[in-house]
């Protein structure tokens, strides 16, 4: 009797051990789907890293590659504030955000109306870049961005038309702002700038949002940096 006890316990034990098997393969099985899970969003189109600087992809619609966020659609923060309401190819022009943290960005000088960049920034300030865009009437340092998410403050860029590109007449700057990942606000413009033979210096020219100065006309737009307003 006592022989045919320690049988059925073994052969009951034996029995179970397959159900444990099975448990601990289901839940390794799912450790892997997830992790196969999140590459394959994180590959899918929109995906694109955010730390390092805007997609090469953005150029043209200014649009972040965050995947599973849009734009803010309340009036944006941030305005900007250009150093000269003229510019003069081959001297430069500074362009600030000021006022406010954010931690991404991008922006191009292009031409009043189109989706053309123009001129080249240089002497880029810590934690931004430049990017090679394609929608550009020269190719080079035609585009600014972030190269982290470290906080930016009254960060200050550097523009110029080189003189093989004049005649390109108004231009103003137009961005894309990250507050944080989740939060950016696009179609940022300052106020345009003609393309004159001396540059005159106007101290102050902001603008919020996506407003322009209609009273220039021309056929350049820049696209600018931005200045947060939290008052």
């Amino acid at each position: 009797m006592t022989s045919q006890s320690d049988d059925s316990k073994k052969t009951a034990k034996g029995l179970s051990r397959p159900h444990h098997t099975a448990d601990k393969m289901s839940a390794e099985q799912g450790i892997v789907f997830g992790l196969l899970l999140a590459l394959a969003i994180a590959n899918l189109p929109g995906g694109e890293g955010y730390g390092t600087g805007a997609p090469l992809s953005a150029c043209t619609s200014q649009r972040p590659g965050h995947y599973g966020t849009t734009e803010q659609s309340s009036a944006s923060p941030y305005s900007l504030t250009v150093s000269s309401s003229e510019y003069t190819p081959g001297q430069t022009v500074t362009v600030q955000i000021t006022g406010g943290d954010f931690q991404g960005f991008l922006i191009q000088a292009r031409k009043n109306g189109t989706t053309t960049a123009v001129g080249f920034f240089s002497s880029l300030p810590s934690g931004t870049k430049s990017n090679d865009c394609s929608n550009a009437v020269g190719r080079g340092a035609n585009t600014a961005t972030h190269s982290s998410t470290a906080t930016k403050r009254d960060l200050t860029l550097t523009w110029s038309a080189p003189q093989d590109q004049a005649g390109q007449g108004a231009v103003e700057f137009v961005a894309t702002v990250a507050q944080v990942k989740a939060t950016y606000w696009m179609g940022i413009k300052s106020a345009l700038l003609t393309e004159g033979s001396g540059a005159t210096t106007t101290h102050g020219q902001e603008t919020t949002g996506s407003q322009t100065d209609e009273t220039t006309t021309g056929g350049l737009s820049i696209t600018a940096l931005i200045t947060v307003n939290t008052g």
